[in-house]
């Protein structure tokens, strides 16, 4: 590359990318990964997420079986998707574990890294600033935008969030039955959580429901719980009214599949998968990893 070619090629970083193609955040995964299987629940996820980008919700709850590809897509495609149409919106990834967190935010930034335009690939428009790359905190050239990944446990002082992202506060059942566990998470809510967020900054908790207690139904049982929109997709339709339009006793599409040994065919959990999967859960633990309907432990069968 010529004296010249580079200067060019440095003066482009720094040029505000073009408005995002991808319409939703669904739309710039099947882009990045051709393979990406889109779902019904994914379909009412990202509508939810366009929603949030757009300024017409600013509090987003998501509930959904484990496995289900909520996280990938909430937690990890949707800051991404924030950036391609705002790069200087600052966006705080919050996990119960450091690790997780900062596993969020190297993903996001290699899937950057990885899609620039060389050899004909995929271009999202966006580069990671040289001197601030790190996989608990980067930046995007010549934006103020970027992600800073943390865990429950540790701050979030310095910048403002102009976004934040809350994906799975609690790691298991053990602390999800932990009233200090609870209560240190209502407190990171109410001290650092809350604290930190730009004027009219969204909020976005993604979660498998453990506890009524837990993160999620503290704030919607809060003064101001009504600001809160609830995506809640149960992995079997139980009412009339079900998020997907199913009829009760219908297991929801899966995002997970499998293997046919003998063609090689990939085909996604069928009915019988799914009753063996609940065949092998207890009656609480169904109702709220699978159902997103906790209840107390003494409660699982009488209340």
């Amino acid at each position: 590359m010529t004296e010249l070619d580079w200067a060019e090629h440095a003066a482009r970083m720094f040029d505000p990318p073009p408005p995002s193609p991808w319409a939703t955040p669904g739309e710039l995964a099947r882009a990045i990964d051709p393979r990406t299987r889109q779902t019904p629940a994914l379909d009412l996820i990202d509508q939810a997420l366009v929603d949030v980008e757009a300024g017409r919700c600013d509090r987003l709850i998501v509930s959904m079986p484990p496995q289900e590809g909520k996280s990938s897509r909430v937690t990890t495609m949707g800051p991404l998707w924030f950036l391609t149409r705002n790069p200087d919106r600052r966006i705080a990834v919050v996990s119960y574990a450091q690790s997780l967190a900062q596993g969020f935010g190297r993903d996001i930034r290699n899937y950057i890294t990885q899609n620039q335009g060389e050899d004909g690939t995929l271009d999202l428009g966006l580069r990671i600033a040289q001197d601030n790359g790190s996989a608990g905190q980067w930046q995007i050239a010549g934006h103020r935008g970027g992600v800073r990944s943390v865990g429950m446990s540790g701050g979030l002082t310095g910048r403002p969030a102009d976004a934040l992202f809350i994906d799975d506060p609690i790691s298991n059942a053990e602390q999800a039955d932990s009233e200090t566990f609870r209560e240190r998470h209502w407190q990171w809510w109410l001290t650092v959580g809350s604290t930190r967020l730009a004027p009219r900054a969204p909020v976005i908790l993604v979660l498998t429901r453990w506890h009524s207690d837990d993160l999620a139904g503290r704030l919607l049982a809060a003064e101001d719980g009504h600001r809160w929109r609830v995506v809640s997709i149960p992995a079997q339709a139980e009412a009339d009214d079900d998020p997907l339009g199913r009829e009760p006793g219908e297991f929801m599409e899966s995002a997970r599949t499998w293997t046919d040994p003998e063609t090689g065919v990939e085909y996604p959990r069928d009915r019988e998968q799914w009753e063996a999967i609940k065949a092998q859960q207890s009656t609480r633990t169904w109702a709220a990893l699978y159902q997103q309907r906790p209840t107390p432990a003494e409660g699982a069968v009488w209340k």
